[in-house]
This record gives structure tokens, sequence and C-alpha cells, in this order.
């Protein structure tokens, strides 16, 4: 990040409610961030329901890019859109996409819950037969699959448009892993008093039709055979129409440019408290270090942080601080787990 801008770094999964997490904050030692936080002003804390479709950190990055109100609903944020339209694959006529994640949905007694996706470990030859096989289905119920690098973790996703795609309340991804799915499944955003019309009834047939197709598959097959989990199922994310007037990044000189700052989620989601911990110390000292140094140089005028759990966000912003504030933290300087505790 360079020096000469404004950011804004929002930090998803800073903490989390299991007593697994609030164990692990017992031995969170952190030094850059409580001393850049005492440096700046705190807002209001901002909450929802931690069963909302859309989670803190992304009603914060909507914010930070400006998003209009009615792109800033839950689960009716445009992710895929606006993907489509940083990638460069979006057409100059808005129309609505989703993102598409292939996962493992564990089947239980009473209820199902989604692997996290990271544990497929996919290899690009996988997804791309998969694709294939898949894309023909797809196309029926009107939507086009755009392939994307695996990720790196091994997270297989695909950008899809199509009409089905209108209207939808998605849950994100970030709610729904290792979760019971029943509580985020797609429903429609239309007025019906039909249930099944409510539960987005084209989305739901075509998972059941990829779930049968999926059983069989030639990878599957192979993944069972070396004892690796197969995909059974896919996730929609994101789904909406992103206006072409809006910007996919703030446009003004001065604006604070958003950075989602990523290397907590996976960690948190899997309840791997040590991982969380130690990427919580490469953040502290690769990212909070340099831009504390910087603030005490007075080279950063301009920065904004904001931590998020699964149902709150804190933000910092850089102000005038007065001798008295000063005088107050240096009396009762931040502790990680007393900042993270209130997440």
């Amino acid at each position: 990040m360079s020096a000469a801008l404004a950011h804004h770094l929002i930090v998803p999964f800073a903490s989390a409610s299991s007593p697994g997490c609030q164990q692990a904050l017992q031995q969170l030692s952190l030094g850059n961030l409580p001393a850049l936080l005492d440096r700046l002003q705190a807002d209001p804390i901002w909450e929802c329901d931690e069963y909302s479709y859309s989670t803190p950190h992304e009603h914060k990055l909507a914010e930070a890019l400006a998003w209009p109100q009615e792109l800033c609903l839950d689960g009716q944020m445009p992710w895929a859109a606006h993907t489509a339209r940083l990638l460069g694959v979006a057409s100059k006529l808005p129309m609505a996409w989703g993102l598409v994640t292939l996962c493992h949905w564990q089947i239980h007694a009473d209820h199902v819950t989604m692997a996290h996706p990271a544990e497929l470990a996919l290899k690009p030859e996988e997804a791309h037969s998969l694709c294939e096989s898949m894309q023909p289905w797809f196309a029926e119920e009107g939507l086009h699959l755009v392939e994307l690098p695996v990720d790196k973790s091994g997270i297989v996703q695909w950008l899809a448009h199509g009409r089905m795609l209108e209207n939808l309340r998605t849950a994100s991804l970030d709610r729904v892993c290792g979760r019971n799915v029943e509580s985020w499944m797609p429903t429609s955003t239309r007025a019906s008093t039909s249930p099944t019309a409510a539960r987005a009834a084209p989305l739901q047939r075509l998972q059941s039709e990829m779930q049968m197709l999926l059983y069989t598959h030639p990878v599957n097959e192979r993944r069972l055979a070396h004892n690796e989990l197969p995909v059974n199922s896919f996730w929609v994310s994101g789904a909406g129409i992103l206006p072409t007037e809006v910007p996919v990044l703030p446009e003004a000189e001065d604006a604070l440019q958003p950075h989602l700052l990523r290397q907590l989620v996976t960690p948190a989601q899997r309840e791997d408290w040590q991982a969380w911990l130690t990427a919580w110390k490469w953040l502290d000292e690769a990212v909070f270090g340099p831009l504390l140094q910087r603030h005490k140089e007075g080279k950063v005028q301009r920065l904004r942080i904001t931590l998020c759990s699964e149902r709150r966000a804190m933000t910092w912003n850089a102000a005038p601080v007065s001798l008295l504030q000063k005088a107050g933290r240096a009396l009762r300087p931040s502790r990680a787990a007393t900042i993270l505790k209130a997440l």
C-alpha cells in the first residue's frame, strides 16, 4: 500500500463469539494495532443480526465504496457484478450476476452443513471438468458460467449471469461455511404467498439437478478413490445488478481506498484458533506496524480502520486528538483482548 493514498482497512473475523475464540483472545498479544488505534478516534459500534444474510464487513465495504442504499440491503449486495466489472468480463449493459462456489454438503440426520470450500482443495483440471459438465444445465436455466482461476487454497468459484439471478436474496459464503445451510438458503425478493416461490424455486431445482449429476461424476469418483471430499453442491452469493453509473472503486481524489484484509477469515471459519492467532500476529507486524510508524512520522493523514466480527463492526478514524485525550489514553493503554472482546 502506498503511503500517498488514504486507506480504509477492513478486517473481517477480527473476533468471534465462539468459546474457542474468546479463549484464544487471552493469548493474543498485539503491540502495533492497539498503539495505532490509540492515535485514532472511535466511531459508534455498528451492529446487525448474526443470522443476517450479509456480514458486517460486507456492509462496511459497500459503505466504503459509497454504494447507494438500495444496493446495501441485506442479502442483496451485487458483489458478483462488482467482481465481473473489476475483472473486465461484464458487458456495458447492466445484468444480474452471481458468484457460484463449488462445495461439499455434509448430510446429517436433521440438518445439512457446508464444509469449508478450502477443504476440497480442487485442482484446476478438476474444476474445468466440472464446469464443462455443469455449464449445459446452467444454460438450460438461462445462466452462463464464467470460469475464474482456482484460488490458491483450492476454492473454486465461477461467475454466472442470467435473469434467474435478479430479485434474489443470497447469503454471503462467509455466513454459511461450516454451518447449517438451512438458515441461509436463497429466497426471492418478489412478494409472494407461495412458500415455493419464496425459496427461489428455479435455483433450488438447479441445485437438486447438480447434486444428481455430481453424484456419479468421474471427478468425484477419482476423489473418493483417493479419500478426498466429493463436490456435491454449489452455493450462490452476491447476486444482483450493479448499475453502470456506480463506479467499482471510489473515484474522488481524496477518497479513502478500501482494502479487505481476509487473513483471519478461513482460520476463524474452520475454528483453527492457533492459525487465527498466527494470522493476527502477521497482520500486526506486516500491516499495522508500518502504518503506525508512518502515522507517527505524519505521513498518513487520512486513515480508517474497521474491525468486524459476525455481528458488529468498530471503526476508528484519523482525527485530531486533544492533549487531555492523549493523557487519558496514556493512563489506560488499549489491549488487543479488550478491544476485540467488544466485538
